[in-house]
């Protein structure tokens, strides 16, 4: 990269930057105080429920991490996609069978304390491991904006993630919850008219459909174009990445921050089950650009081809600076940040939710007063951010971050909420031992190599066997305990007081 083009690159960015924290000043403004802030006032409509959910959904891994596989392995790269609209549609079938929109609740922590007897400590233990996933998921959007944006800049990685997390930190900052959904609204239509712009203008510019076929099969990958890449990568590998994005669907907040805010659950249904839809599209526009990419690579004698073909995690970067030119490769960045910062930004606000609700009564031993919440929100939401900008060190890109880290530490959480909904004779005891087992499980995944090597030889990934663990402890722990009969008006009822604590 010249220093012209960086610089282009740079002002682009920050002029982005700049508009989003108008956007979400201006939406928000005389709307943001108490929990509204948190909320937005928990009655929006279904486009902007479906807006929010979408810009959501195509976010860091369906996008960046997307057209790096695309790159590596052809139609892998929109597997991602699957599992997530899967995912999508069953948390849909589960909020739906317990109308969890007409119950009131504010954080996924309440709803795991209602479907468990009205349990106390299934809530407690519920925010904390909330949080910690909320700081997981930003850690992953902090990387993968910081991924190309070091690449475009020549940044450093640690200076490129301070940028990566200030951009769509300010904004949240500023406006709260309004400011996120209707910021998001603006990047998803950016996003999805960005990517449609850049594959219809890629895949010309490789050649057309045969010349990418005829690179792949020349570099011995013809089965990259296969059904979703399986010939190349093999089918526990599509199985895995699909389950490993699916099973976060019953265990991200964020997610279930989207019902709880809607107007009522026709509405978080409708939007839910178009936003997924939406995403299973748009999953195969990622793989197409990054395929296009790989293709102009192989046969260009230019020093980044050679990088890029070495190190797939810069191919989003590479179609960016080296095949658009500046100012498509300006549309293209646009578009990447968009989808990295409605990610992040929503994660984020979804974290300090957590934080003021459920966890700081915990320590206060009283609900934090209505005229404090905003600025307090406030504070949580810087706090949360730096917690997350420490997750991505264990972050080497963006796919290996999301099949390790957030498959190794969700299912157990995704197990809990399963059962809640799906089997009443689970006690609470049974939902605590599918977290915790589910868990441990994750922190021997991550920090035993030998443990980690064995597990990724028989299922290429932990998700899958994190989540066998948490099945088989919820149900011996389960059976073991009884079962306390509780109405529904009496957990609701607990809900509602656990927060004044």
């Amino acid at each position: 990269m010249s220093n012209v083009d960086s610089s282009f690159f740079i002002v682009g960015f920050l002029v982005y930057v700049g508009i989003m924290i108008f956007i979400g000043w201006y939406s928000s403004k005389g709307k943001t105080e108490g929990k509204n802030y948190l909320t937005g006032g928990a009655g929006l409509p279904m486009f902007l429920i479906f807006a929010t959910m979408g810009a959501t959904l195509i976010g860091t891994g369906s996008a960046i991490g997307a057209t790096r596989n695309g790159f590596a392995s052809g139609w892998f790269g929109s597997a991602y996609g699957l599992g997530a609209c899967l995912g999508i549609l069953l948390l849909v079938w589960a909020s739906n069978k317990i109308k969890a929109r007409s119950k009131g609740f504010i954080t996924m922590s309440e709803e795991a304390q209602f479907l468990y007897d009205g349990n106390r400590n299934m809530k407690i233990v519920m925010g904390f491991m909330m949080f910690i996933v909320e700081i997981i998921w930003l850690g992953n959007h902090m990387n993968g904006g910081a991924t190309y944006l070091a690449y475009i800049t020549g940044l450093d990685p640690i200076t490129a993630r301070v940028l990566t997390v200030l951009g769509f930190g300010a904004y949240v900052v500023i406006g709260g919850y309004l400011a996120v959904v209707w910021t998001d609204l603006i990047q998803l239509i950016i996003l999805v008219l960005g990517f449609i712009l850049i594959a219809a203008i890629a895949i010309p510019t490789a050649g057309g459909w045969e010349a990418i076929s005829a690179a792949y099969a020349t570099a011995g990958k013809s089965g990259s174009l296969s059904f979703y890449g399986v010939q190349t990568v093999g089918l526990m590998a599509v199985i895995s990445l699909v389950f490993t994005i699916f099973i976060p669907g019953l265990g991200t907040p964020t997610y279930r921050m989207r019902i709880y805010t809607s107007k009522d659950d026709k509405t978080a249904n409708r939007a839910l089950i178009r936003s997924a839809l939406l995403l299973l599209g748009f999953s195969f526009i990622p793989a197409i650009i990054g395929m296009a990419a790989f293709t102009i690579a192989s046969s260009s004698a230019d020093p980044s081809a050679a990088a890029v073909l070495k190190t797939p995690d810069f191919a989003f970067a590479f179609v960016a600076t080296q095949i658009l030119g500046p100012w498509l490769g300006l549309v293209f960045m646009i578009a990447g940040l968009s989808a990295t910062m409605s990610s992040g930004d929503s994660d984020a606000i979804a974290g300090v939710t957590i934080l003021i609700q459920d966890i700081y009564p915990v320590f206060a031993k009283k609900a934090l007063p209505e005229e404090k919440v905003k600025t307090w929100s406030r504070i949580g939401i810087v706090v949360t951010l730096t917690l997350a900008f420490f997750a991505t060190l264990f972050a080497k890109d963006v796919m290996g971050y999301i099949n390790n880290v957030i498959g190794s530490i969700i299912p157990g959480v995704s197990v809990a909420m399963f059962l809640g909904v799906f089997w009443k004779r689970v006690t609470w005891q049974g939902g605590l031992a599918a977290i915790f087992s589910g868990t441990l499980f994750g922190i021997c995944y991550l920090s035993v190599p030998a443990f980690q090597n064995y597990i990724k030889g028989i299922f290429t990934g932990p998700a899958i066997a994190a989540t066998i663990i948490s099945l088989v402890f919820a149900v011996i722990v389960t059976l073991a305990t009884k079962k306390v009969e509780v109405s529904e008006a009496e957990r609701l009822d607990m809900v509602i007081k656990s927060r004044s604590y």
